[in-house]
């Protein structure tokens, strides 16, 4: 190529990039502008989500259940598949039964995407609940622990809760002096639909406890089913284990263990005792069943 050619050449790319220049740097400080906006927009977003969970946990600890229900979708559904009518009742029926259950909310992550948000949790909760066995009155104590995440959408600029994924939650329901127990149920968090998976119950009790108890499960509905199992003694690691199978309704279910505790006493004979009840218990694990998935295909 001659040399009046390459500066021709040279000078016309020269004058196309000066050109172009003023569109880079609008195009540079647009980018600039719009990622400032977008930390604004997720910075109020965060707030406002934040200002919704206070709200959440003012609603729940008041009992406010027509409160709490503006804070979710119409369209709201668990990962239990529990729509917004069947979610209240369901709340409305342990506030029957516990009326001081307090919660406390703990947010570990927010994850903002335009017009949805995933809010991953730690959750507690404990109250009193009365009963009369025998016509004799107690009361128990209950205890809770979840993580969980709720999804959200955000509807005329306001954010709604729109569904929940279940992660974890192991509950409890103690009399008596299982109140003062160090009671641990063991299960895996999810299972596959049909498999076998072991629940193990194990006790920190004393030489002179006496505890028989039960494992089964139970999946999620409602109104909540009984299990009911054949009691059996714990052995003198004061465990109890049980082999279960899964259920294949496509439904997530709770390992339960039931358990009477007795104690001995003994007498000023050394051949002389007596056994009296000193507690129950009944602590629970929660079981994500996932269906089993007959589209997945592997050609050899």
């Amino acid at each position: 190529m001659p040399m009046r050619k390459i500066l021709i050449t040279l000078f016309i790319l020269a004058i196309g990039f000066t050109a172009l220049q003023p569109a880079a740097d609008a195009s540079l400080i647009s980018n600039r502008r719009y990622r400032a906006e977008q930390r604004q927009l997720n910075k109020q977003n965060i707030k406002d989500i934040k200002k919704l969970f206070d709200k959440h946990t003012d609603y729940a600890n008041a009992h406010n259940l027509k409160g709490l229900r503006t804070l979710y979708a119409d369209n709201y559904m668990n990962s239990d598949g529990f729509d917004k009518s069947a979610y209240f009742k369901s709340i409305e029926s342990t506030w029957k039964d516990c009326t001081d259950l307090t919660y406390t909310t703990k947010i570990l992550s927010i994850n903002v995407n335009g017009d949805y948000a995933s809010v991953n949790v730690e959750e507690t909760a404990s109250g009193t609940v009365y009963e009369t066995i025998e016509a004799i009155p107690i009361s128990g104590e209950i205890h809770s622990k979840s993580q969980g995440i709720y999804h959200l959408t955000k509807i005329n600029s306001k954010w709604y809760i729109s569904a929940e994924t279940a992660i974890t939650d192991e509950s409890s329901l103690l009399y008596g002096e299982a109140r003062f127990m160090n009671i641990e149920i063991q299960a895996p968090s999810q299972v596959s639909a049909g498999d076998e998976y072991t629940a193990t119950v194990k006790v920190d009790a004393d030489k002179n406890t006496f505890i028989i108890g039960a494992i089964d499960k139970d999946p999620v509905t409602y109104p909540a089913s009984v299990p009911k199992s054949e009691l059996r003694a714990l052995n003198k690691e004061q465990t109890l284990e049980r082999i279960l199978t899964a259920n294949t309704d496509n439904i997530n279910e709770y390992a339960v263990a039931s358990l009477a505790i007795s104690k001995v006493e003994h007498g000023e004979n050394t051949n002389s005792y007596r056994i009296y009840m000193s507690g129950l218990a009944c602590v629970m694990k929660r079981i994500n069943v996932i269906p089993k998935n007959n589209f997945i295909k592997i050609e050899e």
